[in-house]
């Protein structure tokens, strides 16, 4: 089956080089997410990828981004040419965006993804102009996203509404972009296969890596942090910021704790694997809860290593005693659940770890659910 996927993801080792092209660090959580679907899907398609970078001439050091097209074992990488202005941004992505589909419309089907206007304005073409049938991948409410405003979650939304299929992580994210009751298909994420790697990282510590905004915990896990009195044990933070120096005056001189700027993936979940204990410090809130899965503390469950997160109900069904679940996310919260977790043997730790690694592994492994996912694309196809 030929799958269309439209995202703003890229190639994990070209994702590594552009982010060197930028003077401030690139968010690569939903670069990761696309990533492991398009490889799961990869598995028994012919994936065909188009691909919006993000451009800012203030941001990036390139003048502009040059189209490119490559190949990965069978997964197609199609980089749109990106102009410098803006204004001519849409035109020119529609235009190279019609060229491809012309030629690629035989048995197939396009994926996209939903909370990205571009991508869902070239979903659109496909289904209107030549009838391919189009299927959103939703991963969060728009309404969610850092740096937008109301304008472009109802622009969103409207434009998302008609598709023929959903597929999403939760059933609210489903009666959300789904009104009209079309085919869908829920799963709350996707995991690496691959064993972990070593680490060069010496001595014992808690790790963290993700976005490092103040919304996402990250302040009161280090203030927790702070009140652990053992200077044998490190606190290491990695991940996407907009203020390094903000981050820096919280960690205030503490020696222990250290911020490792934005990393490539495969030296996070070396870091992950290797950690006493790996901590997701995002606040629970009622919203998020119904509405997004927290994908880091997925990742932290198929790990190997302890995970403290604070509590997420649909997690939490599958990985109740799996993990220290926190009550909140609040600094006394996380140094209660850093606390029960450093007093634990070593053997117990890894006794939940591996529990939850195998769940983890069974029920969201890339071969997994790239099988679910291609049998649900495929009904698609007459």
């Amino acid at each position: 089956m030929k799958i269309i996927y439209i995202t703003t993801s890229i190639e994990e080792n070209d994702y590594v080089e552009f982010s060197k092209t930028w003077s401030v660090s690139l968010n690569p959580s939903n670069q990761n997410f696309h990533n492991k679907v398009i490889r799961a899907l990869a598995i028994s398609n012919q994936l065909e990828v188009i691909s919006i970078r993000p451009f800012s001439k203030r941001r990036c050091s390139l003048k502009r981004l040059s189209s490119e097209d490559k190949i990965v074992k069978n997964i197609s990488y199609h980089y749109l040419r990106i102009p410098r202005h803006k204004l001519f941004k849409a035109i020119s992505i529609k235009s190279q965006f019609k060229k491809f589909i012309a030629h690629n419309q035989e048995k197939g089907v396009v994926v996209t993804d939903t909370i990205n206007p571009s991508c869902v304005q070239l979903a659109a073409i496909a289904k209107k102009k030549y009838h391919i049938p189009c299927i959103g991948i939703c991963t969060d409410s728009p309404a969610n996203i850092s740096g937008t405003n109301r304008a472009y979650a109802l622009f969103t939304m409207n434009n998302t509404k008609h598709m023929d299929g959903y597929l999403t992580l939760t059933d609210e994210l489903n009666n959300l972009f789904n009104p009209n009751g079309q085919k869908h298909l829920t799963f709350e994420g996707i995991v690496e296969s691959k064993e972990i790697e070593k680490t060069d990282v010496k001595g014992k510590y808690v790790f963290f890596g993700g976005a490092l905004l103040p919304r996402y915990g990250v302040y009161e896990l280090i203030e927790a942090f702070k009140k652990i009195k053992n200077e044998d044990i490190s606190l290491l933070i990695c991940g996407h910021h907009g203020n390094e120096e903000k981050i820096n005056l919280a960690i205030d001189g503490d020696n222990r704790i250290k911020f490792l700027g934005t990393l490539p993936v495969k030296e996070v979940l070396a870091l992950e694997g290797n950690a006493i204990v790996n901590v997701n410090p995002r606040p629970f809130t009622k919203e998020l809860d119904r509405l997004s899965i927290p994908s880091k503390t997925l990742e932290y469950l198929s790990s190997g290593a302890l995970t403290i997160s604070v509590k997420n109900t649909e997690l939490e069904k599958k990985f109740n005693d799996c993990a220290i679940w926190s009550k909140s996310g609040s600094v006394d919260d996380l140094y209660f659940a850093l606390t029960k977790a450093l007093s634990m043997t070593a053997n117990e730790r890894k006794y939940v770890a591996e529990k939850a690694k195998n769940i983890a592994k069974s029920l969201y492994s890339i071969e997994k659910i790239g099988k679910l996912l291609t049998d649900f694309l495929s009904t698609f196809i007459d």
